[in-house]
């Protein structure tokens, strides 16, 4: 019983310290977006009234006594914020937010997801480079038949070129990196003619197979199954890293971002669609705390791939023009300057604080669903 106890309390130890390692990351990330905001805030010499990491009271605060400016850091390590002068009011500082030209002000606001997307450009490309990307691993490679009346079918001798342990390098040419996008692989296969060309990673040496796709019988709890669908005739192993060039790291790095709104796209999608639940593919804080947290177990490489995806993720949802977000606000500088005239500043003011309500109340709920739903 004791003995069972100690190890109940090594886990919750060990959960504790995933969870602060995913604070940590989460903290840095939301560092580095307001970071974008402060840079050209100050490269365009905005009036920059506090510069905050977390929220709540105050437990930590310093004013640049040159600038007036305040850094403080907060309880709450779920957010920070650049606080600018007079960004929901009228002022007549000329160096107050809404008084700042307004294609400033539309690169301030894009600037904190900018450096969200920077940040993981630079770290995925160094990980490529250094680490490795996914790759898939076949693992079981099954036998190729043919169709010969109906549902009558017989094996065709020696057609599997295919290993188990192969990796998959590239279908046509296209690389098969498959950690971020599962179906990938699949999808490169069914977009491909009946002839492909595979490049494969066997025993340390790069093959390339010229493969014909077919029908294939697989097993199953049910017995015997063939398929109705040509393929590749294998099952996916595992995911392997496999270091790539710098060209290619700076490439697949650069396209990293692009990677994610896809995929993000297609969980939205599949939401919408119904064949997805909204608890499996949204959350709100608490799951992406949570999420990074289990990466955190799975090691370094882990974190860095999860830390990447999470930051560019940010960087998407903070540019999406719903209220209280960058993205909005940029969305009212180009009303303004449409109309060459401000909408009401109490209004927008107004329309952000309830945004801002009504996001928080969301990221609850979306929580709630995606643990208990």
């Amino acid at each position: 019983m004791i003995l069972t106890l100690a190890v109940s309390g090594l886990d919750v130890l060990k959960w504790i310290g995933y969870v602060l390692v995913a604070l940590f990351c989460l903290m840095l990330m939301v560092v580095l977006h307001e970071l974008g905001h402060y840079t050209f805030g100050k490269i365009f010499k905005f009036k920059i009234n506090e510069f905050a990491i977390g929220f709540g009271p105050k437990i930590f605060s310093k004013t640049n006594k040159k600038t007036g400016e305040v850094f403080s850091i907060r309880p709450f390590p779920l957010g920070g914020f650049c606080a600018f002068g007079g960004e929901d009011e009228e002022s007549k500082d000329p160096r107050d937010f809404n008084n700042r030209p307004i294609w400033q002000r539309i690169i301030v606001l894009f600037a904190g997801a900018g450096f969200n997307f920077l940040s993981a450009f630079i770290v995925i490309t160094i990980f490529f480079g250094a680490y490795g990307e996914y790759f898939p691993v076949v693992g079981e490679v099954y036998q190729h038949v043919e169709y010969i009346d109906g549902d009558n079918y017989q094996v065709i001798e020696n057609s599997q070129q295919l290993q188990k342990g192969d990796v998959i390098l590239a279908i046509n040419g296209e690389d098969a990196y498959s950690l971020l996008e599962y179906n990938r692989l699949s999808e490169l296969i069914a977009k491909s003619d009946d002839k492909l060309s595979v490049l494969v990673l066997r025993n340390g040496e790069k093959l390339t197979l010229n493969i014909e796709k077919n029908y294939y019988l697989s097993q199953s709890d049910s017995g015997e199954v063939v398929s109705k669908n040509k393929g590749l005739g294998m099952s996916l192993g595992a995911f392997s890293p496999q270091k790539l060039s710098a060209g290619k790291a700076f490439c697949h790095g650069a396209s990293f971002g692009f990677d994610v709104l896809r995929v993000t796209g297609k969980s939205l999608k599949q939401v919408f669609s119904g064949r997805v639940s909204v608890g499996e593919s949204m959350g709100g804080t608490a799951t992406a705390i949570f999420s990074l947290a289990q990466l955190v177990q799975a090691g370094i490489p882990a974190i860095i791939y999860g830390f990447c995806i999470l930051s560019v993720s940010i960087g998407i949802m903070n540019v999406m023009p719903l209220p209280a977000l960058d993205g909005s606000r940029i969305l009212f500088a180009i009303i303004e300057g449409i109309r060459r005239k401000p909408l009401n500043r109490k209004i927008e003011g107004t329309v952000h604080f309830v945004g801002l309500i009504v996001l928080l109340a969301l990221a609850i709920v979306l929580d709630l669903v995606h643990f208990f739903g």
